[in-house]
């Protein structure tokens, strides 16, 4: 593919200069999208047995080089090698489940009163435009390419200009279990890139993976020639702790689940609401587990804490510091550290409180791993507080009466709503996010009909 530019990605932890990667130039993404219109003329569409051992292959190349996948993961991202880890293995995990619905029967028929029949078919909706983050770049792909090669699309995959190498790796792996090179192709590049794939007249959807400015302006870009958009946005998930719950639990998970990618992951906690009455022990709880969960180097084994991936992400995080220093309390963390001498912008976790509910903090996606701890009079108010942000991706109720708890996530206005439990995904349950955290659906059945066309063929007998 020809290109004009070079992408230069950066190592967080060391901020050592990873190989550069050349971007896509008009040239080059009219070849790759004219190679996609046309593998979906061929065999690939059609050959439900065929994908579905494909994708059974690739998830076995992966698995056999899960070491190294990972540590491109961990160089590029910054995660720590236990995150990393896990990401694999969710990859791995979509591909295999994906598999076995490649050969699953979508449509159905029905005689009608006239004596007619209707056939309803799903087929694949066409060359499908893959936009990925850096933040877990392999199972952001495979998450929503899995379904996709499923039902029988073609692939045009443009990563974060930060994890190319990783996302070219495991696009090679999937050539080599058997994917056509014109039904998955990788085309690098800036934002420009992205806008011109999604808006280019013979793409027919889009998934995107980001903030939720970068869904708007794909969003903007998709209604220019009516491209399917499916769209998992920024988040400012919650997590209400009602007074019977287990507290301690609770907000260990709460602690783990505000550092996960160092806070740089859509579905990290941001949020926890507790009872007023416990909110003096909730804060000497969550202070010190905090103070605990120090930053360190990603690729020691033991690392839960990484960097944040640059200094414009620094930059954003320490102002909504400076800002809870000023418009609220700030009861620990939000100090840059080094640790192992190494260069890359960590952040010790923050604990912020006495916040008001239309603060900054509070409204906007901080993306680090600055956790605010807020009160609630009654479990109304509780509900209320929860979803008294735009947001609407993720969210999580704990309490003892499972009655209760259920009663209260039906009320809560989030795309997936966990009880006594944080960040548990599946491939065979759908995700995404209600309001400015999204449109449409990945995972499990409906992760393959957003990227099928329902079409109604008469039959009149």
């Amino acid at each position: 593919m020809t290109s004009t530019e070079l992408l230069q990605p950066v190592d967080p932890s060391t901020l050592a200069e990873l190989p550069a990667v050349a971007s896509a130039d008009a040239g080059g993404i009219e070849a790759a999208v004219a190679a996609a219109v046309a593998a979906m003329s061929g065999s690939w569409p059609r050959d439900h047995r065929r994908r579905a051992a494909v994708l059974y292959a690739w998830a076995d190349l992966i698995a056999a080089e899960s070491d190294v996948i990972a540590a491109d993961l961990v160089r590029e991202t910054g995660k720590p090698a236990a995150e990393a880890a896990l990401e694999v293995a969710g990859s791995i995990d979509a591909l295999r489940y994906n598999s076995g619905l490649a050969r699953l029967p979508l449509g159905r028929a029905t005689s009608l009163h006239d004596g007619s029949e209707a056939h309803l078919v799903r087929e694949p909706v066409g060359p499908t435009v893959f936009i990925t983050p850096w933040n877990w770049p392999v199972l952001l792909l495979l998450r929503d390419l899995a379904p996709a090669f499923a039902v029988g699309v073609s692939a045009l995959v443009k990563p974060s200009p930060q994890t190319v190498h990783v996302t070219n790796r495991v696009v090679e792996l999937g050539h080599r279990a058997g994917v056509p090179l014109d039904v998955l192709q990788v085309v690098p590049g800036g934002a420009d890139v992205g806008s011109a794939l999604v808006r280019h007249p013979d793409t027919a959807a889009v998934a995107i993976t980001g903030s939720t400015a970068a869904g708007q302006a794909v969003l903007r870009d998709a209604a220019e020639t009516m491209t399917r958009p499916l769209l998992e946005l920024g988040g400012k998930a919650s997590m209400l702790v009602l007074p019977d719950a287990d507290l301690e639990a609770a907000l260990a998970a709460a602690g783990r689940a505000a550092v996960i990618t160092s806070g740089q992951m859509c579905m990290a906690c941001t949020r926890v609401l507790v009872h007023e009455d416990q909110l003096a022990q909730a804060e000497k709880i969550l202070r010190e587990a905090l103070a605990r969960t120090a930053p360190a180097d990603p690729r020691d084994p033991a690392a839960a804490l990484g960097p944040l991936i640059g200094p414009a992400a620094l930059e954003k995080v320490t102002g909504y510091l400076d800002l809870a220093r000023r418009d609220a309390r700030l009861v620990t963390g939000g100090e840059e550290v080094h640790p192992d001498g190494l260069p890359g912008h960590f952040l010790t976790p923050a604990l912020v409180t006495d916040v008001e509910v239309t603060s900054p903090l509070v409204q906007e996606d901080i993306f680090g791993p600055v956790l605010m701890l807020e009160s609630y009079a009654t479990t109304e108010d509780g509900v209320q507080l929860s979803n008294a942000t735009p947001f609407g991706l993720a969210a999580s109720v704990w309490s003892r009466d499972t009655a209760r708890a259920v009663s209260v996530a039906r009320e809560l206005k989030a795309g997936t709503v966990w009880v006594n439990g944080y960040n548990r995904s599946y491939a065979e349950m759908p995700s995404g996010g209600m309001r400015m955290s999204g449109l449409g659906r990945t995972r499990g059945l409906e992760g393959l009909e957003q990227f099928t066309e329902l079409k109604h063929i008469h039959l009149s007998l």
